[in-house]
């Protein structure tokens, strides 16, 4: 049923055979099984994180809710094919079941979900499939069979009447009344009675452990060496149980009757034995630190289990345990929350970006370290995160009271982070010359490989979000190289992240595809709510620079609501930003405008001058509000979006001009861009301008109908409805009547990247700057016109011999006059959009699609 219903609940009384029908599916399942079986005081997350963190065997990245973390489990789940196994859900809270089968379980494709639990799990209307197996008790004959395969086993038994009676059937019960549990309201105490001295030791702590113990590792109770001997015959009695991995664990009935039985002294010994234990046992690290500070809180002993968690922070912030460490640091009051557990929380609180919270506490503990005059190490780490919380909430001025009151740094490392924390604080005070400077200082000065490289791609990232495109390649190019080599920690995670953004930039996708896939395999490892949230930044940016705009416009909101609920403010304004500029392209000016009037309201009281730039560079998208129209495509401009619409912008200013020809050749080489509800509004202007086109040759008609088409196209793409007719009355003036039999203006098309026009009418050639008359290069220009007539196919030798001769082609008298005029022509086209090659039987022209032949 697995096979073809993704998830299942099997429940039924305790000793039902709940564990071991699931261990039984387990073993025959073909792909990856990960099992975790429910303690009292677990929640969905933590549950959630362990199956996430066996799965991958490895740190998972930082979930931020329940509802990330179990989509990234059902992600994973489906990538491996796996069978998650969850024993005793009936520890969970209500809510947190339904979660976990219907959010989990509905999500699953390929992957399973198997769950035991003592109570049904109600179903809903709207729940996704799942298939139900209640376990009840057996028949007598059911019951009687069993007895027989026990008999098989361990010897024959009398006393099936008895057991039968006492049993109810449950398969459990039957197996200990067989192993001599006949007398007692309660089967399992009797043998837990009889148990030696140190039978009783190794139960016990098995008993309080929160995962099953390895026979290596339960040797450490035992230094004569003969806990093989005791595991045997607790296995025997059927008090301890073997996991899949040979690991020994105890039933929870078992555990329960033991637990029970236990004095003072026993609890607490097991559980001193267990912090000796649990270093040497391979379990994940999560479950060791969690497990070893229950054992510290058990034995009374807070102030060693505060330590062990601050001293394991670091650990869980990098596997992703951020949320659990907070909750234990939450848990805290009076002398138990430390000046270094405090700290511990400020860090887990950015990490979960919860920076909000975070930036007022450490503001708070900062200031208890001034009165108490703490030791500069501690203040150094305060101030660490203190800076980059007030960074992430751009509260600039605390962040430059905090840098210059800082110890000086202890290593190259603190100050290297000092210098980038110096260095983007300058840029968002608008001093990005400084910022510049400071990086290029520390640069020159530094002899590690990897400082400059990261100096290299700060410099790279200020650049870019300043708009100062063509100094872009070299940094990012520089610090490519400089850190080829270095180690893959979250600041190599976002310079490789940023890199694509960069890379994109500068319309090189392939390379920026690349980087964000490798940023995004680092991010798995990393495990850092901050990092993905830059990253998916980033990510929508490049869709935008791809030209995916309403795409990029659905990603920008979201991870700019993501940054605002956790105070990450400079992310949000870069994204807003991102979203104004979107707007503007897409031709929803009015909300842009809203939008963008607010940003810099936000940027203004916030005084962050280094994204008034941003800003500004949105706003030059807006169509409406242009002051000078362009004339010319930058040659460098390769990025889909702004490569539609400029050359819909210049061929409209070129149609207004008169400029036909140039015009024309924008509208071919646009038209492959302009596909989608993406660019309606470049659709719309490419209408436009044929509609002027057509006004200059007194073409009424087919001029009112290329209006038509222009609102049609700005209507389907969702463009203001006062685009078009604002930009009509803009473009169908006078002026542009009168430009119609005036001179053209030949600018324009000689500096139009991707446009060549070859004019027949007046024999002439424009692109890539330059314009070359043909009137007197009679022969190569006839063969140009030959060629052109039928760009990218071959033209026979004796198709040109006769188009530039009008005779009959001779190899004796034309072969060399023909390679010399070809010669002449290519050089003609030297630097332009087109070229001249041989491909038998004769010439091709390869063009770009901007390319445009006149004829005569």
């Amino acid at each position: 049923m697995l096979r073809r219903v993704r998830t299942c609940v099997v429940y039924g009384l305790p000793g039902a055979g709940k564990s071991a029908l699931a261990a039984a599916v387990a073993a025959r399942h073909p792909g990856t099984v990960v099992h975790r079986r429910l303690r009292p005081g677990d929640s969905l997350g933590t549950v959630v994180d362990d199956l996430r963190r066996l799965l991958r065997d490895a740190p998972v990245q930082q979930a931020l809710s329940d509802e990330a973390r179990l989509d990234d489990l059902a992600r994973q789940a489906d990538a491996s094919e796996a069978l998650c196994v969850v024993d005793d859900l009936q520890v969970l809270r209500p809510e947190e079941r339904a979660a976990l089968l219907e959010e989990l379980g509905g999500r699953l494709t390929r992957g399973a979900l198997l769950a035991t639990s003592r109570e049904a799990v109600p179903r809903r209307a709207t729940s996704p499939d799942r298939f139900e197996l209640r376990l009840d008790g057996l028949t007598e004959a059911a019951a009687r069979t069993l007895w027989r395969q026990l008999d098989a086993l361990y010897g024959a038994h009398e006393g099936f009447e008895h057991a039968w009676r006492r049993s109810r059937g449950l398969p459990f019960h039957l197996r200990r009344a067989h192993a001599g549990d006949v007398e007692g309201e309660e089967p399992v105490l009797k043998a837990l009675l009889q148990l030696s001295a140190d039978e009783r030791r190794l139960a016990s702590v098995l008993a309080l452990s929160e995962a099953p113990l390895s026979a290596e590792v339960l040797s450490g109770l035992f230094p004569e060496g003969h806990h093989g001997e005791l595991l045997r015959r607790l296995g025997a009695r059927l008090l301890v149980e073997l996991d899949a991995r040979g690991r020994h664990g105890m039933h929870d009935l078992v555990r329960d009757a033991l637990v029970s039985l236990l004095d003072t002294e026993e609890v607490r010994a097991a559980h001193v034995a267990l912090l000796e234990l649990l270093p040497r046992e391979e379990v994940p690290v999560v479950v060791r630190v969690r497990a070893m500070s229950r054992h510290l809180q058990a034995l009374g002993r807070p102030a060693e289990r505060v330590a062990f968690i601050v001293a394991s922070a670091e650990l869980l912030v990098r596997h992703g345990a951020a949320g659990e460490l907070l909750a234990w640091l939450d848990a805290l009051s009076g002398d138990a929350l430390t000046l270094d557990a405090r700290l511990a929380r400020g860090r887990a609180l950015v990490r979960l970006l919860e920076v909000r919270r975070a930036y007022p506490e450490l503001l708070a503990l900062q200031a208890s370290l001034e009165a108490q005059g703490a030791d500069a190490g501690l203040r150094e780490g305060v101030g660490a995160v203190l800076v980059r919380a007030a960074l992430f909430a751009l509260e600039l001025d605390a962040c430059e009271r905090t840098l210059e009151a800082m110890p000086a740094p202890g290593g190259a490392e603190v100050f290297f982070q000092q210098l980038l924390a110096w260095a983007t604080l300058r840029y968002f005070q608008g001093r990005i010359d400084e910022a510049l400077e400071l990086l290029d200082g520390a640069a020159a000065a530094s002899e590690d490989r990897r400082a400059r490289g990261w100096c290299a791609y700060a410099r790279a990232l200020m650049l870019w979000l300043d708009g100062r495109d063509s100094e872009l390649a070299e940094p990012v190019e520089r610090g490519i190289v400089l850190l080829e080599d270095a180690r893959a920690d979250s600041r190599g995670a976002l310079v490789t992240a940023m890199s694509a953004g960069i890379f994109s930039r500068l319309g090189r996708f392939a390379e920026a595809e690349s980087a964000l896939t490798e940023a995004w395999a680092r991010m798995e490892d990393l495990g850092a709510p901050r990092l993905a949230l830059e990253l998916d930044c980033i990510a929508a940016w490049v869709l935008a620079e791809r030209g995916h705009r309403r795409d990029a416009l659905v990603a920008l909101r979201k991870v700019e609501a993501r940054a605002e609920r956790g105070g990450y403010l400079f992310i949000a304004l870069l994204c807003r930003a991102g979203a104004g500029r979107v707007l503007l392209e897409l031709g929803r000016c009015a909300e842009a405008r809203a939008l963008l009037e607010t940003l810099e309201g936000d940027i203004r009281r916030l005084r962050v001058l280094g994204m008034s730039r941003a800003v500004a560079s949105a706003r030059r998208m807006d169509v409406l509000t242009v002051e000078t129209w362009p004339t010319r495509v930058e040659p460098r401009e390769v990025r889909p979006g702004v490569a539609a619409r400029q050359r819909a912008l210049v061929a409209l200013e070129a149609a207004r001009r008169g400029d036909e020809v140039l015009a024309l050749g924008l509208l071919v080489s646009m038209e492959s861009l302009v596909e989608g509800t993406d660019f309606a509004l470049e659709r719309a202007l490419s209408h436009l301008a044929r509609a002027c086109l057509h006004r200059l040759h007194g073409r009424e008609v087919e001029a009112r109908d290329a209006l038509a088409s222009a609102s049609r196209s700005a209507a389907e793409g969702g463009v203001d409805p006062e685009v078009v007719p604002t930009l009509a009355s803009h473009v169908f003036t006078d002026r542009a009547a009168l430009r119609a039999s005036a001179p053209v203006d030949d600018g324009g098309a000689a500096g139009a990247a991707g446009v060549v026009v070859l004019d027949g009418r007046r024999h002439e050639l424009r692109g890539a700057g330059r314009t070359v008359s043909l009137a007197r290069r009679v022969l190569p220009r006839r063969l140009l016109y030959a060629l052109a007539s039928q760009p990218g196919r071959a033209v026979s030798k004796e198709d040109c011999v006769r188009a530039m001769w009008d005779a009959d082609y001779d190899p004796r008298l034309h072969d060399n006059a023909l390679r010399v005029h070809v010669s002449h022509a290519r050089g003609l086209l030297e630097g332009m959009e087109a070229r001249i090659v041989f491909e038998p039987p004769g010439y091709r022209l390869e063009t770009a699609e901007g390319f445009v032949f006149v004829t005569v």
